[in-house]
């Protein structure tokens, strides 16, 4: 009998420690996993605040430029450290794009044959746009109206007014969000200019508007040139040319990237109200920047 109650007892122990391996290598799991789970969410935090010192960096470097060394204004990649984040910020001057509401039909066919590499789309797109913001309910060749979106089962018409964000370009009938990522990098709402500065333009426009031969372009050939000359040269001018700006930030931190765009205005000489404007604020970047071969140029 004493026999048989040993060997329960040693049945019994071998389940108690069998069962405290099991507990053990659980909470080991658990633990291992909330490690991971809380590192990441600080990485995660980390390089979202960071990405926004990125904004807020570009935008002092902007307002209280260096004179010996001013904050390149026209699409180039700055880089630098905050913490243990890797930093990389573009600032775009708007001028150096094309305004939707502002540009001529010219000057769009141009940039958006460039983007879509179709000539005959691109037409079609830019009349479309041209009806979009024209107040009247004349189709123009190839655009569309009040009805043709009614013809399309869409539950809203032609604006007949301006655009006020990028964005509502994929309003505008039959484009795609294809074409809206390949044609945003170029345009913007907050210019207000008829025509694009390419001193501050960034090298993708520089190409586009370089394959455009007509004498109708809305820019000098000389100023055409020289950027094309700075660009190829690598001597790219870094003078801010108006107030209003678009800024893009990346932070990474341990392999985890945080992403912020913003579009501000940047104005010393206001009086009565703030210097700096948010114009509108993305949580991520709303469009893919184009990558040049400067060769190409």
């Amino acid at each position: 009998m004493k026999r048989s109650n040993n060997g329960a007892a040693l049945v019994v122990t071998v389940w108690l420690i069998a069962l405290a391996t099991i507990l053990a290598l659980n909470f080991s799991y658990a633990s291992r996993s909330d490690t991971i789970i809380t590192t990441a969410s600080l990485a995660r935090h980390q390089s979202r605040a960071a990405a926004e010192a990125g904004i807020w960096r570009a935008v002092y470097e902007i307002e209280v430029p260096l004179p010996e060394e001013p904050w390149p204004t026209d699409g180039r990649v700055s880089e630098f450290k905050f913490g243990n984040a890797e930093v990389s910020v573009i600032a775009q001057d708007l001028i150096g794009l094309a305004d939707l509401n502002w540009a001529s039909s010219e000057t769009l066919k141009t940039i958006i044959s460039y983007a879509l590499g179709q000539r005959q789309r691109a037409e079609q797109i830019v009349a479309r746009i041209l009806d979009w913001r024209d107040r009247d309910q004349t189709e123009l060749a190839f655009g569309a109206e009040d009805a043709d979106y009614r013809a399309a089962g869409i539950n809203y018409e032609a604006k007949d007014g301006p655009f006020n964000t990028r964005e509502e370009l994929q309003l505008v009938l039959g484009v795609t969000f294809d074409e809206y990522n390949a044609i945003a990098p170029f345009v913007t709402v907050h210019s207000q200019k008829t025509s694009i500065n390419l001193g501050v333009a960034p090298d993708y426009m520089v190409q586009a508007m370089s394959e455009f031969e007509s004498p109708n372009l809305p820019t000098a050939d000389n100023e055409l040139s020289r950027r094309i000359k700075q660009i190829t040269t690598g001597r790219k001018s870094t003078r801010s040319r108006s107030t209003r700006f678009e800024i893009f930030s990346e932070a990474v931190v341990r392999g985890v990237i945080s992403r912020l765009a913003a579009s501000v205005e940047i104005n010393r000489r206001r009086r009565g109200g703030p210097k700096v404007v948010i114009l509108a604020w993305h949580e991520t970047w709303p469009f893919t920047i184009p990558k040049v071969e400067l060769d190409a140029i």
